[in-house]
């Protein structure tokens, strides 16, 4: 069993390395990261924020409010437990008169490849119960040896309080069709949208889609409980991929720890996710 899991993982290790030191005409695959908070991860991959004052503004700015007290978020992962796919994200928000506004920085790859997403991000609310994020997206793409190239984006989003306790909520990222590389390869749009309920103070669920317009559409599905206060668990699923998702998180005063863990039916791999939040309240 052992031999079998180390021959795995470096089957796993030469096919990505043979993906970056030989890439192909087209990178098949960049920036399709989600940059989800370990929180959305574990509640189903959902990709819209459950929680304010948190990592999940940097996948969804509309949570952003024009009160939006000071506060700094970061979290890391190795996607299928791999080194070489090692993703770092860390997000800071606050508001400036009547915007919530935030500026956010993901990570992903090794030293042979690797992916940063810069995103500077706003938000303002519409009579109280629609609220609107616009985040602007720079790509930067770096390849040893063959170079580098970058490329903007945006990602809209908007979420409409349907009463105390339902949330509609979408957003399309890339809309213009951006391309990054000499083969103009086209980077990720995605059309999401999904519902937020919250029966009661000690549970929240969610059901959701995402929409990669080159891929079919992904549904989700997610819940969040807090047993006793102060600690949450969270259980989810997502199809197109097949991902069964569950963590947690705690909140102590002014912080909040976070654990993700996602584990893909399909390919016997999992990927745990952790991440820290800090309010100034």
């Amino acid at each position: 069993m052992v031999n079998f899991l180390f021959l795995r993982h470096t089957i796993l290790v030469i096919l990505i390395n043979g993906m970056t030191l030989f890439p192909p005409n087209y990178l098949y695959a960049a920036f399709d990261s989600n940059i989800l908070s370990p929180i959305q991860n574990a509640a189903g991959a959902f990709p819209f924020s459950v929680y304010g004052n948190s990592l999940s503004s940097i996948s969804d700015p509309s949570n952003l409010t024009s009160t939006q007290p000071l506060f700094g978020a970061g979290a890391i992962s190795r996607k299928f437990g791999l080194r070489d796919l090692t993703e770092s994200i860390i997000f800071v928000g606050s508001h400036y008169k009547d915007l919530g506004i935030g500026l956010g920085l993901a990570k992903f790859g090794n030293e042979t490849y690797k992916e940063t997403t810069l995103s500077i991000s706003a938000t303002n609310n519409i009579k109280d119960l629609l609220m609107v994020g616009l985040s602007f997206q720079f790509y930067q793409l770096n390849i040893l040896n063959y170079g580098q190239d970058n490329s903007f984006g945006f990602k809209l989003s908007a979420r409409y309080k349907m009463n105390a306790k339902l949330e509609a909520l979408m957003s399309i990222l890339n809309a213009h069709g951006p391309v990054i590389g000499q083969s103009k390869e086209n980077l990720p749009q995605v059309i999401s949208g999904g519902l937020l309920m919250k029966p009661s103070p000690k549970i929240t669920g969610q059901v959701s889609f995402s929409h990669d317009t080159d891929f079919p559409i992904s549904t989700r599905f997610g819940v969040i409980w807090e047993p006793v206060n102060h600690f949450h668990i969270a259980i989810g699923k997502v199809n197109q991929p097949n991902i069964f998702t569950t963590g947690g998180m705690f909140t102590f005063k002014n912080f909040r720890i976070e654990i993700g863990y996602l584990s893909y039916a399909n390919l016997g791999l999992v990927t745990y996710q952790t991440g820290i939040s800090y309010t100034r309240l």
